[in-house]
């Protein structure tokens, strides 16, 4: 705490010439202060922004003004990390052109310090949340990989404040903040395959690709006798979806299938055609013949429909 409180002193002592013999002892009249952090909001992928926000109500007939604030945030860094953490409000505490700042940011701990000073010009008396910092900040983690909303607290490990001549006047209130990032909204495909030649159309394999490509980005099979299938979780996009089942050909369900964010794209029934077994997608003289060959044999995979 001594290191911490000597830092902001050195920065009012270096600007005013002033001992720091005297610093910080307590004196009357303090006014009744609070540090707060705001929340941020945004998409993961993105970035969001915070703001320290001091607050000043002094008894006006014994009134002790600010001249500088000092305050250490935590947050979670496996969550979090800061882009950036400067004065931007043209309205803050101090004027932009009259202060001097100190800013500490480390992004593998996840601390911040920020303590800022007037120069040469009137201390304040009286405030109602002036910024006296904005942080930037965005998430720590894949975005791929975050499918719900994930929070994490901003701290407040210490906050205080000094007049001009480097007196402590003591923080009464510390209000953390949350910053929250979401993941893409995303949606999903459904629909059903139907075999050829059966009544029952559970387990036909359903593998989705993005449009033009080969990667299986999802894959799923088909889970009642109906044939309904569902895949879940899809990023906004067009794919390509294929029906698959072993003595079938494989059947595109739908060219450039569209998926929205927060819908499911229904792609209606497709019917798998029976009859491929030579595993060449192809229908041809070699299936017919094997077929024929084995028919009502011991050989099962002659048994196309079941």
């Amino acid at each position: 705490m001594k290191g911490k409180k000597l830092m902001l002193a050195l920065v009012i002592a270096t600007l005013m010439a002033l001992p720091l013999v005297s610093a910080f002892a307590q004196e009357p009249g303090d006014p009744v202060t609070t540090v707060r952090v705001t929340g941020a909001s945004f998409e993961c992928g993105e970035t969001g922004t915070s703001q320290i926000l001091v607050s000043i109500a002094n008894d006006p007939g014994q009134p002790r003004l600010v001249h500088g604030v000092e305050v250490h945030l935590s947050f979670n860094a496996a969550k979090l990390q800061v882009v950036d953490a400067d004065i931007k409000a043209e309205e803050g505490l101090f004027p932009l052109d009259d202060q001097v700042i100190v800013q500490e940011v480390n992004n593998s701990a996840g601390t911040i310090l920020f303590a800022v000073s007037r120069k040469d010009g009137a201390s304040v008396q009286d405030a109602t949340d002036a910024a006296i910092a904005t942080i930037t900040w965005e998430a720590a983690v894949d975005c791929a990989t975050v499918t719900a909303e994930d929070c994490s607290p901003v701290s407040v490990v210490d906050a205080l404040m000094s007049d001009a001549d480097g007196y402590e006047i003591t923080v009464d209130t510390t209000q953390p903040g949350t910053v929250c990032y979401d993941g893409e909204e995303l949606g999903c495909i459904m629909g059903s395959v139907q075999l050829q030649g059966r009544f029952d159309h559970r387990g036909a394999g359903i593998q989705v690709t993005h449009a033009g490509e080969t990667l299986v980005v999802a894959e799923t099979s088909t889970d009642d006798e109906d044939g309904n299938f569902e895949v879940q979780d899809l990023a906004p996009g067009t794919y390509q979806v294929w029906g698959k089942l072993y003595g079938y050909l494989d059947a595109r369900t739908a060219p450039d299938v569209v998926v929205v964010a927060g819908e499911c794209t229904d792609l209606g029934a497709t019917k798998l055609l029976g009859g491929e077994i030579v595993a060449d997608n192809l229908i041809d003289i070699g299936d017919i013949a094997y077929i024929a060959s084995r028919f009502r044999g011991a050989d099962m995979t002659a048994d196309v429909n079941g």
